[in-house]
């Protein structure tokens, strides 16, 4: 019964982070170059892949994007 608990466990925690670093509007928070953040990633290729996505489906109007690492996570910044 234990093992069972601690998978579970397991995963409700991981899609925790999932919903953390997806997140859903772009306006969480902004830096002083007018940047917001968008999402975050565990590798660079993927945040680079997804910005790239991101900018060709032209989502609320944003024309550039970067990829920053913070704290162990890229993060992809939109403006």
């Amino acid at each position: 019964m234990k093992a069972w608990r601690s998978r579970v466990a397991a995963v409700v925690g991981a899609a925790a982070v999932a919903v953390v670093l997806t997140g859903g509007s772009a306006s969480a928070a902004t830096d002083p170059d007018g940047f917001h953040h968008a999402a975050g990633f565990r590798d660079h290729h993927t945040c680079q892949v997804e910005g790239t996505a991101y900018m060709q489906e032209n989502r609320q109007g944003y024309t550039e994007f970067q990829c920053r690492w913070n704290n162990g996570y890229w993060e992809m910044w939109v403006r």
